[in-house]
């Protein structure tokens, strides 16, 4: 419950063989009153899961998908994070498998109907044109145009924004990030990142946002806007500007409320574990609002936050009484 009560363990995964194991990032979209979720390896083929599960914890033990490399199993391989559901059908990407980039693959885009238990790879990453494809695919409220971003592959092999038009099943690279770090030769232009994490892009009318874990001025990452038809690409902040304990590395996705942009960094901060920002669309008024102590208190977050009732909840991976993370509140300015 949002004041800390209520906590549950609704179901122990169990690994290999069986209903998978290593849940990751953000992974659970609600359909209805049933939450469809992935699981990063095992199952039968120990190459990750879908699964379903209601609130009160009810849950079949056989995944209702198992991933495979296999062109007979569709190749998909190491789902990373959530759908984006239209009606009964989910759609997702897998980090590897498919079509190409030899015996790992660079991975897909898929979709997977609840009704019938339908698995279908829609495209196969190449990696000239984008791959290892991680966060959660958007669908424009107005069309059947899905964006997102990988972590690799493109131009200069540092990930690149995507679209991927459903009705024509045609897939176009709407950005080619260029910059893993200001000292490193593949830096084509400082004023861009590199290595999109997991996160997961926003949309606000026809205008995405973003943000890399790396690249960028300082090298430790940026928050960008683009146009959803790959132009106007504009670096709206430049993380981890030196002097200034601002955040480092930013992971998860951002959280658009109105005009303003929410976001963590894993690492920077007054004491080095990571931070809370704010953030206006136009790329003004940027905020740090809460420094993560470490200790008992909760540090470096890598995942996205949620608004509900004016408080930010959101996670950590370390901190917290036990120095395993922590479930954290907050009320922003």
């Amino acid at each position: 419950m949002p004041d800390g009560t209520g906590y549950v363990v609704d179901h122990f995964f169990t690994g290999a063989k069986t209903d998978g194991s290593n849940p990751r990032h953000n992974a659970m979209t609600l359909v209805g009153t049933v939450l469809y979720g992935t699981t990063f390896t095992g199952g039968k083929h120990n190459n990750g899961t879908i699964f379903s599960i209601t609130d009160d914890g009810t849950y079949s033990m056989s995944p209702v998908f198992d991933f495979a490399k296999t062109a007979k199993n569709n190749g998909g391989d190491q789902p990373h994070s959530c759908f984006v559901a239209a009606g009964s059908v989910l759609y997702g990407m897998t980090s590897q498998g498919g079509k190409h980039g030899g015996s790992t693959g660079d991975g897909t885009i898929f979709s997977f109907d609840t009704s019938s238990n339908t698995y279908t790879r829609l495209y196969s990453f190449d990696g000239k044109h984008g791959a290892d494809p991680h966060g959660q695919l958007i669908l424009d409220p107005n069309g059947s145009t899905f964006y997102g971003m990988t972590r690799s592959g493109g131009k200069h092999d540092v990930g690149v924004v995507f679209s991927f038009d459903i009705s024509k099943n045609k897939y176009n690279v709407l950005h080619n990030f260029s910059c893993p770090g200001n000292s490193t030769p593949m830096c084509i232009d400082a004023n861009d990142g590199a290595t999109s994490g997991h996160g997961t892009l926003v949309q606000n009318n026809s205008t995405l946002y973003g943000l890399t874990t790396y690249g960028g001025k300082y090298g430790n990452g940026t928050l960008f806007s683009i146009h959803t038809d790959g132009k106007h690409f504009t670096i709206l902040q430049q993380f981890g500007k030196p002097s200034t304990n601002d955040g480092i590395n930013p992971y998860g996705s951002l959280l658009l409320n109105g005009t303003t942009l929410f976001g963590t960094t894993r690492l920077g901060g007054s004491k080095g574990n990571g931070t809370v920002f704010q953030i206006d669309t136009d790329g003004t008024n940027y905020d740090r609002i809460y420094d993560f102590q470490g200790g008992n208190d909760a540090a470096n977050p890598i995942d996205n936050v949620i608004l509900l009732d004016n408080t930010l909840y959101g996670m950590t991976e370390a901190g917290g009484l036990c120095g395993n993370g922590a479930i954290f509140a907050l009320v922003p300015p």
